[in-house]
C-alpha cells in the first residue's frame, strides 16, 4: 500500500499517486490515535509524591514532613505542632482503651463506626476466650500523608510506625495464647477527623501491608 499498489491501483499514475498520498494520510492518522491513546493510558495512571514540606524543627518530634490532599469539595489544611502531639496521644490512649476493652474511653477517643469495629472485634476474641493485650505503645515515626478540610470537619491522614507489646492471653488463666513479650513494629495509616471547635478523634485505620 506504501507504493501505490493497494488504494485505486491500476486507474492511472496520477490516481495511483492520489492513493499513495491517501494511504500515507491514512496510516499517520492510525498512528496519531495510537499515540494519544497511550498517553491518555499514562495520565490515567496514579501518581505519588512525597510530602510538601517540612514541619520546621523536628529534632523533638516524632512527625516528618507535611502533605496536602484535595478532594473535589476539599481544600488543603495547615497541621500544627498541637496536631501532631494530640495524634501521639491517641495513639497511646486508644491503644491502652482497647487492650482494657474500655469501651467508654473507646467512644471518648474515635467515631462510633470505628468504636462498632472495635467492639465486635472484642468480642469476636471473648468468643474464642481470649483477650487481646497492647502495652508500652510508642510512636516511631509519623509522616503526615494528606490533611484537607471539608465543611466543619477537619481530616488528617498519617503513616504511623510504632512499637507495642502485642499479645492474645487466655481470659480465665492470663496464659499466654499467641503473640510476644517482646515489643513488636507495626505501620498504619491512621486517618483523623476533627469538627470545628471539637478534639481529633480516629476515622479509620488502613494496614500497609
Amino acid at each position: 500500500m506504501l507504493f501505490g499498489g493497494g488504494l485505486f491501483s491500476g486507474i492511472g499514475g496520477f490516481s495511483s499517486i492520489i492513493g499513495l498520498l491517501l494511504q500515507i494520510v491514512l496510516i499517520v492518522f492510525l498512528v496519531r490515535m495510537a499515540m494519544s491513546w497511550w498517553q491518555r493510558r499514562q495520565m490515567s495512571q496514579p501518581a505519588y509524591a512525597g510530602p510538601a514540606g517540612g514541619l520546621g524543627d523536628t529534632s523533638n518530634s516524632n512527625f516528618g514532613g507535611m502533605g496536602f490532599g484535595l478532594g473535589s469539595n476539599s481544600t488543603p489544611l495547615q497541621i500544627q505542632p498541637a496536631d501532631y502531639e494530640a495524634f501521639e496521644r491517641l495513639l497511646v490512649d486508644m491503644q491502652a482503651a482497647y487492650s482494657n476493652e474500655d469501651v467508654a474511653g473507646l467512644r471518648a477517643l474515635a467515631t462510633p463506626d470505628m468504636v462498632t469495629f472495635f467492639t465486635q472485634d472484642m468480642q469476636q476474641n471473648r468468643a474464642r476466650g481470649q483477650v487481646n493485650k497492647v502495652s508500652d505503645t510508642h510512636l516511631l515515626q509519623g509522616d503526615l500523608a494528606e490533611a484537607w478540610r471539608e465543611g466543619d470537619a477537619d481530616y488528617a491522614s498519617v503513616a504511623m510506625r510504632f512499637s507495642m507489646i502485642d499479645k492474645y492471653v487466655d481470659i480465665n488463666s492470663g496464659r499466654l495464647v499467641s503473640g510476644s513479650e517482646q515489643p513488636v513494629e507495626a505501620t498504619e495509616v491512621w486517618t483523623f477527623v476533627r469538627r470545628r471547635g471539637s478534639n481529633w478523634m480516629l476515622s479509620a485505620i488502613q494496614q500497609t501491608n
